[in-house]
């Protein structure tokens, strides 16, 4: 393989990563502006409970900013990506990477939290959690190809897919993660080292937290409805 040809597979496969990142950055927006119009609607409930207060604080401190950067670095990066010379540099995708997987963990902590206390409205009571589960799917995609593939030559050496064919692509990843939500909480990863295991002892829990939320707003929004 010529070295102008690695160069070109080497340029798609960051396309296909930022493109990846672009959507987690988009679904991390509608998920927290979500988050945020409950609690707001919730002022009361906000002000008597010092964890949701504490949440709603920092949140809402971070989040217009954060989508702001997020609204001027994303074109930045697809503009040097497409018409640059040079790659961008692997810290600054990671670092994306790494924001949007600390996200996804604080609010699922929080809209766990959330469930405790009374929605302020019957259409956020599954909003929230459908809001949450694109974001939770791309996270956790982009979250176990970064681990299996870095620093190695071939894939499933720390994360394996069972139902993915060779080739394996990132894609195989994301539809794993997918798969894990429609297959009623059946994860598709399993892990190879032990490492490997940790990451799907994981994500399993959450997974398994994800459907638990998901029928807890359902039965809510049915309660609500009567």
């Amino acid at each position: 393989m010529t070295f102008q040809k690695k160069l070109t597979l080497h340029k798609l496969g960051q396309l296909k990563e930022l493109l990846a990142l672009t959507l987690l950055g988009l679904f991390s927006s509608l998920s927290d502006s979500l988050l945020l119009k409950d609690i707001t609607k919730s002022f009361l409930i906000q002000q008597s409970n010092p964890v949701i207060r504490v949440y709603f604080d920092i949140a809402h401190a971070i989040h217009e900013p954060l989508n702001i950067l997020f609204m001027f670095l994303a074109p930045s990066l697809w503009f040097v990506a497409l018409f640059g010379h040079s790659q961008i540099p692997r810290i600054i995708l990671d670092s994306f990477g790494g924001l949007f997987v600390f996200r996804s963990v604080i609010a699922l902590v929080f809209i766990n939290a959330l469930l405790f206390i009374p929605a302020a409205s019957a259409s956020l009571l599954l909003g929230q959690v459908l809001a949450y589960i694109p974001f939770f799917v791309m996270v956790w995609g982009w979250l176990t190809w970064r681990i299996d593939c870095c620093g190695r030559d071939s894939l499933q050496q720390v994360i394996a897919i069972p139902e993915a064919k060779s080739p394996i692509t990132s894609f195989d990843y994301y539809h794993a993660s997918i798969y894990s939500v429609i297959n009623q909480g059946k994860s598709g990863f399993s892990g190879v080292t032990r490492r490997g295991r940790l990451f799907a002892l994981i994500h399993n829990l959450m997974l398994l937290n994800v459907w638990g939320l998901a029928l807890a707003r359902a039965y809510g929004l049915v309660q609500k409805m009567l």
